[in-house]
């Protein structure tokens, strides 16, 4: 669990949720600087996620461990209850009330937990738990459960032929993810595991840990190999995995961060793609196996290999292929704590419908007492969301994305779910037949009003009817549409989230007309509606290969661009077209090349401040955020990220750049026409920090004319932020 920096804007209960330790695991991790892996990587490994799981939307995450039985601060209690000076990412002093409860490590190491955990778990099987929880998850909407097989702290929830003397069968006699797979499966739930057993070099702290249990041999299967990511680690995490895979054939599995360290891609017998790979090849001979579904975080896989995990984040736009959130019911720990601070099912509501607006699935966790009781604030949430699926779920399951995500105020792209009436998602059935209108709070004065869906852009005279979903009924409601909006009325009375189905009289759905300055990704053969300003005078493109594009508005040739052969996967092409006010038809040919995004901009002069935040189009993490100096600031760097400005204009030619930035020494590049293009600059130095701003000056090699401009990161997660550049 680790993040960029510390300063992701978040109300200050949950901005614990964002940290996770970032401090302490880039020192853990080396998450710096990242190494190319010595092994090469996979390609051959062709993936798209099974129809059962792109379908499914909504699952449970359930993390119940030795941690359960502390209940104090947050799931890696083992880890900082030997730290002194020490504070959990759920912002408690685990070490200090671990000393004041049990005398401190000497006296209570972590595995004297382990009795009162499996006294615990007995009774959970004994009393029924698999069941209850099944039933409870069923009633919840979910469609799938993930239960932590093995934790950071390494005791085994399973029958383990390797963690021999640490495993819940060992201990007391039960096959805690045999018992909850029977469970889940028999009420048509696709059951995963998730496996966390990556993290446990460097878990259990045995420098802090001199004269406590973790440094005694006779309990090193359980507190680790120590010594970082070695030969001996990577090889037990490869044989943990395989285990799992091999005894419970789980329909997921999930790993944590620290699988993209590239120790899990060196050795030859036993990394992350050879263990992808057979987990792929093994399904495919299980009877009734409908696909399968690997989890993972950060860049341990590209997308089209598994499915991405955004650990408390979602995303601000639609992704082409399908990712998923997993967040807790709780602002403080995964596992549960008796201090925990509980959120709203009616916020997981609205963040389980924005998700699936963007082609995401979200993994929903609870943490369970020791005794496996789920606590009642838990419980609360998920039948809330229960009895929200039962009525609107028509909306969320088996849906796709439409062409916009939808409409309003909150961005939400992290762990804080606000919603009002006025934030409106859009999904559509599989088909195309129908397009479904969720509004994510309360809609005002009784109606649902979706600017997207005015008649500018979009064109409602083959609406059949619009109903409110009503479980398996409908109600048909009055509706009517102006220029400025589709506007619905809804019964009297109704709170909350609320979702509606309209149905057309020739089953399909009519384009919409976006805006030409928006991101579109190519998928349409028949063009595109556009609302265009008069400011939209820039073609702008994503491409691969050479060749050229032609562009037409309403069939009549408004440009054709070259695009020249680039070593990168892609490039940047544009060109400035004439004005094409109101809304047009575009159609795109390509000879030769192939596009994946283009969208229409302004122009750029390069004597002016471009604000970094203004960027055209973006790969990776970078995004916008709030600036020290006001307005907004480029940050959330990751290693290999690019922006780029479209068109900007240098005239006769100039020689110097400008930048303000802040940071802790990282740089980035200032690049010329593509991704790998001419450098012109290496912007970058120690400011004092983020927020600590200042303007550099950079000798560039002459330019210009009009250029296409990137800025590109090749330094690992950093602290460079960039407010504003210009050149002279």
């Amino acid at each position: 669990m680790r993040t960029h920096k510390t300063h992701r804007p978040a109300p200050a209960v949950l901005i614990v949720s964002f940290l996770c330790c970032f401090s302490i695991l880039c020192g853990l991790w080396g998450c710096a600087k990242k190494e190319a892996a010595t092994l090469p990587e996979h390609p051959e490994i062709s993936y798209e996620a099974p129809e059962w799981y792109r379908d499914a939307k909504f699952g449970i995450f359930i993390h119940y461990g030795v941690y359960s039985v502390p209940a104090f601060g947050d799931e890696w209690y083992g880890h900082w209850m030997y730290i002194p000076n020490s504070s959990s990412y759920g912002n408690s002093d685990i070490y200090t009330h671990h000393l004041e409860t049990y005398g401190g490590a000497k006296a209570v190491g972590y595995k004297d937990f382990i009795p009162d955990f499996l006294k615990g778990i007995s009774h959970w099987k004994q009393s029924g738990g698999p069941e209850q929880w099944a039933e409870l998850f069923e009633a919840a909407g979910a469609k799938y459960v993930v239960p932590v097989g093995i934790h950071h702290d390494s005791y085994a929830l399973y029958a383990s032929d390797i963690q021999k003397t640490y495993n819940s069968v060992n201990g007391a006699g039960v096959d805690y993810l045999g018992a909850l797979k029977e469970a889940v499966t028999a009420r048509g739930m696709k059951f995963g595991v998730s496996n966390h057993f990556a993290e446990n070099d460097w878990f259990f702290d045995e420098e802090a840990g001199k004269g406590t249990d973790l440094t005694d041999p006779a309990y090193a299967e359980l507190y680790g190999v120590g010594g970082g990511k070695t030969k001996e680690h990577v090889e037990k995490w490869y044989a943990i995995s395989m285990e799992i895979i091999e005894k419970y054939r789980p329909d997921l599995i999930y790993y944590d961060f620290d699988l993209g360290n590239d120790a899990f891609n060196t050795y030859e017998d036993a990394n992350r793609y050879k263990m992808l790979s057979e987990y792929y090849a093994l399904a495919k001979t299980w009877e009734g196996n409908e696909g399968v579904v690997c989890n993972y975080k950060y860049d341990a896989f590209s997308p089209y290999e598994a499915v991405q995990d955004k650990e408390r984040e979602t995303l601000g736009e639609i992704r082409p292929v399908v990712w998923q959130t997993d967040t807790s019911v709780g602002a403080k720990s995964w596992g549960y704590v008796t201090d925990e601070v509980y959120r709203t099912g009616e916020e997981f509501i609205g963040a389980l419908i924005d998700i699936v607006s963007k082609n995401g699935n979200l993994l929903l966790n609870v943490g369970p007492m020791a005794d496996g009781t789920v606590p009642p604030e838990s419980r609360a949430i998920l039948e809330t969301i229960g009895a929200w699926l039962g009525a609107y779920g028509d909306a969320i399951y088996a849906t796709r994305p439409w062409t916009v995500y939808g409409e309003g105020d909150a961005e939400n792209r992290g762990d804080s779910y606000v919603y009002t009436g006025r934030d409106i998602r859009f999904t559509k059935s599989k088909d195309g037949s129908k397009l479904y209108i969720s509004a994510l709070g309360t809609p005002e004065n009784g109606r649902i009003a979706v600017t997207t869906l005015g008649s500018r852009r979009w064109n409602a005279e083959t609406v059949k009817e619009i109903a409110l979903l009503q479980g398996g009924g409908r109600l048909p409601l009055a509706w009517e549409q102006t220029e400025e909006a589709l506007n619905i009325t809804l019964p009297e009375g109704l709170h909350g989230a609320c979702a509606v189905e309209v149905t057309f009289t020739d089953g399909t759905i009519p384009q919409l007309a976006q805006p030409a300055g928006g991101a579109l990704t190519v998928n349409e053969e028949n063009g595109y509606l556009l609302d265009f300003t008069a400011e939209d005078t820039v073609f702008l493109a994503e491409c691969t290969g050479e060749g050229s594009i032609d562009v037409l508005a309403d069939g009549q040739p408004l440009c054709t661009v070259d695009v020249p052969a680039c070593e990168n996967a892609s490039r940047t092409v544009c060109a400035v077209v004439p004005a094409q006010n109101g809304v047009r038809r575009i159609t795109l040919s390509a000879n030769g090349a192939d596009i994946t995004r283009f969208r229409f901009c302004k122009q750029k002069t390069a004597a002016e401040k471009i604000e970094a935040e203004d960027y055209d189009l973006a790969r990776g993490c970078v995004r916008a955020e709030p600036c020290a100096d006001g307005g907004e600031n480029l940050g959330y760097v990751g290693s290999g990220d690019t922006v780029c400005y479209a068109a900007v204009d240098f005239g006769d030619g100039c020689k110097k750049a400008t930048v303000r930035l802040a940071g802790s020494g990282q740089t980035c590049r200032l690049r010329l026409d593509a991704p790998d293009g001419e450098i012109l600059c290496e912007p970058g130095a120690d400011t004092g920090g983020w927020t600590s701003y200042q303007t550099f000056e950079y000798d560039i090699p002459e330019v210009s004319g009009v250029h296409t401009v990137y800025i590109t990161y090749d330094t690992g997660w950093s602290d460079l932020n960039v407010d504003w550049f210009a050149f002279s």
